[in-house]
């Protein structure tokens, strides 16, 4: 199964620019003394820069099976997240498209850039404000299957092929089977992975497909196109990469400045070099 073909971000989101030297800002928050400015404005930042650790989350062990009834026959059962479940050709890398979530941990070191004056800090305490995050700083969900799923394919008098449900003609029905991660890949490669119910000598198997898969094919996530289907309908956070949903803002911190808290999203993201499970994530006022 080629799931994760090269490819650039197609999300449809493009990041802010700014004046910032990415390259020098991911380092500096480390080196701080190499002739950036070091004073700490009381201006609110225009910018926040916090570094985060990338770790998955795992799905719940369960021992969900799927079943698929064709013209009337009732196959063999499968089960979902056993590898001898994915069909000869999809089968590669399945354990790695099971992830429930990507969680990202703030580290306590970041930077704050505004009015081309920028500090390095480190924890959550500024001398005039403070930094709130959620723990973890942010949890990307990907739609992973809860219950055990049976379902009817049936052709038409007229030649049309009916799955039910949800009662889809001539369409390709697809459910959310979790996300795909290891550890140093593109973030817009961790992305939603989905299946598909097949039949091989009498047995139910499945085909494995991610959101990049479909995006090449015309047929991206919600709607899917005029070939295939999403069931049950999925979230914007689900279907868009880590990158992306960084990148569309679902990432939020605070800023607390005398009682008042300003509230900061994220919109880009980028990975630090030889350290394949860090990321800095960039933050700009709501």
């Amino acid at each position: 199964m080629r799931i994760l073909p090269p490819m650039p971000l197609s999300e449809g989101y493009e990041a802010p620019s700014i004046t910032l030297n990415e390259e020098e800002g991911i380092l500096e928050i480390f080196h701080p003394s190499e002739g950036h400015l070091l004073k700490e404005s009381k201006i609110v930042p225009t910018i926040l820069i916090l570094r985060c650790q990338i770790y998955p989350i795992a799905r719940p062990p369960s021992d969900i099976s799927v079943q698929l009834i064709t013209e009337e026959e009732a196959l063999e059962s499968a089960p979902l997240y056993d590898e001898s479940a994915v069909a000869y050709g999809y089968d590669k890398e399945t354990y790695a498209s099971q992830w429930q979530g990507i969680a990202l941990d703030y580290t306590g070191i970041g930077m704050s850039i505004s009015d081309e004056e920028s500090f390095s800090f480190q924890d959550n305490e500024f001398s005039f404000g403070k930094i709130k995050v959620a723990d973890p700083l942010y949890l990307k969900p990907f739609r992973i299957e809860v219950e055990n799923h049976r379902e009817r394919h049936r052709t038409l008098e007229d030649g049309a092929h009916l799955i039910t449900p949800p009662n889809a003609l001539n369409k390709r029905v697809l459910r959310g089977y979790g996300g795909y991660y290891k550890e140093g890949i593109s973030f817009e490669h961790i992305q939603q992975i989905y299946y598909s119910l097949t039949s091989t000598h009498n047995v139910t198997h499945i085909r494995l497909t991610s959101t990049e898969q479909l995006q090449e094919e015309g047929s991206p996530p919600p709607t899917g196109g005029e070939n295939h289907i999403f069931t049950p309908s999925l979230r914007e956070e689900e279907y868009l990469s880590l990158g992306g949903a960084l990148a569309a803002g679902y990432a939020s911190i605070s800023l607390e400045i005398q009682e008042k808290a300003i509230f900061f999203k994220s919109f880009r993201s980028a990975p630090l070099s030889g350290h394949p499970t860090l990321i800095n994530v960039y933050f700009k006022p709501n």
